[in-house]
């Protein structure tokens, strides 16, 4: 491919064809004709030499080119736009995009008071944020993600991540308001025997609290505690809590917030069952240390829940 050659506007259309996989919806994105769209689609698949989107029964999908591209154009293109406007960020005029991953519980707690002021303050940035259950550090060593909700500790292999340190919280006990616990007093013994549902994150196979239960000597080494059902994200857990017998061991602000639009209560765990409180953190990666943009978003957080 000859760079200079190369239309710059045709890769910023690109961009937006990738993330809508729709010419209609690329062009209403931007604010232009789908003719124009289209034609540039066509320049784009000359240019590349492949398809990028292709028709099917269910609307247009990506080819692995496409998907390739799409990983990397963003970087390409924000590394442009700091390349042409130094190394400033303008929140009242800059329409970059700011990404995040974390999972709903996190997201829900931590999030909105964080979306209020950018809306505010960078009224046309770009929040993308994701909460597909998933290694909560991939997308910041391959770049896809500026910033990551956790509280989970990284591996001692990524060396490059920086962190700050949000909010604690603690765990209740979500279950049906017809529950036979629901209006008991709870107690190690009897919640020995109840049934739980597990949310599986990354594939473990024991619930959170099973260890007190086993320091109490409720459980041997070789027992373990009912747990019949096992989602892979907190979404569906309300709802199976409430149609259930299940017990589920959640973050407080998810199991309060859920608990108020159901048929479910939230019961506080009992104090010989209670794990450690869990600290919750911010993460980046060194690539986005110095960015303008994640500076200022970074300051957001600072003042939000350091000041």
């Amino acid at each position: 491919m000859n760079l200079g050659k190369v239309d710059l506007n045709l890769l910023v259309i690109l961009k937006h064809l990738l993330e809508e996989k729709h010419v209609s919806n690329a062009a209403l994105a931007m604010q232009t004709s789908q003719p124009s769209v289209s034609r540039s689609l066509q320049k784009l698949r000359v240019m590349f030499e492949d398809e990028l989107l292709v028709r099917t029964t269910h609307g247009y999908e990506l080819t692995p080119k496409a998907e390739q591209l799409k990983q990397e154009l963003d970087n390409i293109l924000h590394g442009l736009e700091k390349f042409v406007n130094g190394n400033q960020f303008d929140p009242v005029q800059s329409t970059q995009t700011v990404r995040f991953f974390g999972l709903v519980p996190q997201v829900n707690w931590i999030l909105p008071s964080l979306l209020k002021q950018i809306r505010q303050l960078a009224p046309n940035l770009i929040v993308d944020i994701d909460t597909i259950p998933k290694r909560h550090f991939d997308g910041l060593n391959d770049g896809s993600v500026h910033f990551v909700l956790s509280n989970l500790e990284p591996s001692s292999s990524d060396q490059n991540l920086y962190r700050m340190f949000l909010k604690t919280r603690d765990f209740r006990l979500l279950m049906s308001d017809t529950h036979p616990l629901a209006n008991e007093k709870l107690t190690p013994e009897n919640l020995r025997h109840a049934h739980f549902g597990q949310i599986s994150i990354q594939g473990g196979k024991n619930l959170s609290i099973e260890p007190r239960f086993r320091d109490l000597g409720l459980l041997d080494k070789h027992e373990k505690l009912s747990t019949p059902v096992m989602l892979s994200n907190f979404n569906a857990a309300a709802g199976v809590a409430e149609q259930t017998d299940l017990i589920f061991h959640l973050p407080t602000p998810f199991a309060n917030e859920v608990e108020t639009s159901r048929n479910l209560v939230t019961r506080e765990v009992p104090d010989a069952l209670k794990s450690p409180y869990q600290d919750t953190y911010l993460y980046w990666h060194k690539r986005f240390h110095s960015d303008p943009m994640c500076l200022w978003v970074r300051e957001l957080f600072r003042q939000t829940y350091h000041d």
